[in-house]
């Protein structure tokens, strides 16, 4: 597994639901708990962590000061080498928020289940 120098963790609902979405998507998911007192499943693009996941209910025991409500002020990104190959491998499996070219890179950014906005995202070539 090859890890990267930040990950996010995301405060969700429903994990099987989460799981389910993604790995719906191609992602590869971590159907157990890669923490012993509460639950952390990580998601991986290719062999790469992606980000993890964590019950909200779990998120507000662990540390109480920091999730009161789902929510992120920013969109997460996923990185797609073959973008036109993920992009028709997800379409019609999300809600797309919105298809852009910016600052030398493409991206279709699409809502989870949690609401989370998230983007697939490749340089331009």
């Amino acid at each position: 597994m090859q890890t990267v120098n930040f990950t996010a963790c995301l405060a969700v609902r429903d994990v099987t639901e989460t799981l389910d979405f993604y790995e719906g998507l191609g992602f590869t998911v971590g159907r157990e708990s890669v923490a012993e007192d509460h639950a952390i499943h990580l998601i991986f693009n290719g062999d790469t962590m992606a980000f993890m996941i964590q019950p909200a209910d779990s998120v507000r025991e662990f540390i109480p000061q920091t999730a009161a409500e789902l929510g992120a002020s920013g969109y997460f990104y996923l990185n797609a080498p073959d973008f036109d190959g993920a992009v028709a491998r997800i379409r019609d499996k999300v809600e797309v928020l919105k298809e852009d070219s910016d600052g030398g890179f493409r991206m279709l950014y699409f809502r989870d289940p949690n609401g989370y906005a998230m983007a697939l995202s490749a340089p331009v070539v």
